[in-house]
């Protein structure tokens, strides 16, 4: 089983961590692929590519069972999911099971994604629910069959829906650039991700 956790991680927080944690704990025999985007459809990045790569290094390149995927960094042009899909279906077949995890501000938008009913035909979708809150399906993941055990994931490739509450962490990439634009000494990142900012200047000027 392969887990794709894709993201800006402008800059990568506790959250994301916690995250990362929560994902091993629920499909203990998969590979977690942490997938840094180059250049996001739908936003525009604070930092380099390059620099935040590094920092999801920093943060999560120790944890066993992870691994830093460079396929969208590596890529020229917008990172669309259904492109990674289709290069990572070709890399390891159309049998092997993709867990695509999407948290909910991501899947309110993903109605507007580019080829975004062609997802469900590619992976199993996980959705990241916050603390008390149930997060709607869009149209596009409508008629996929929703389970509750991630291990019956395992023999399938593509179709299914699984939900996973995540940790109770209430702290998002747009909170920490605030806080390091405002002087905050203490952030809820890891600290050798704190010291990097410091050193290549990131994330000094207020939004």
């Amino acid at each position: 089983m392969q887990v794709l956790f894709g993201g800006t991680f402008d800059p990568v927080h506790d959250g994301h961590v916690a995250m990362v944690d929560q994902l091993r704990v629920s499909f203990p025999s998969a590979a977690i692929h942490v997938i840094p985007n180059n250049r996001p459809p739908h936003r525009n990045s604070e930092v380099s590519a390059t620099h935040r790569l590094e920092m999801v290094h920093l943060a999560m390149g120790h944890i066993q069972g992870i691994e830093i995927n460079k396929i969208e960094v590596e890529r020229s042009g917008p990172s669309y999911t259904i492109d990674t899909l289709n290069i990572l279906r070709k890399q390891f077949g159309n049998d092997e099971s993709f867990v695509l995890v999407l948290g909910a501000d991501t899947i309110r938008k993903m109605d507007m994604w580019y080829k975004p009913m062609t997802v469900p035909l590619l992976c199993n979708v996980c959705i990241l629910n916050r603390a008390g809150e149930r997060i709607g399906i869009p149209s596009v993941l409508s008629n996929m069959n929703e389970i509750v055990d991630g291990a019956l994931l395992d023999n399938l490739p593509s179709g299914n829906l699984i939900r996973l509450q995540t940790p109770d962490l209430f702290v998002s990439s747009t909170l920490v650039r605030g806080l390091i634009a405002r002087g905050a000494k203490q952030l809820p990142i890891p600290p050798n991700v704190a010291d990097y900012i410091v050193k290549h200047d990131l994330y000094q000027d207020p939004e």
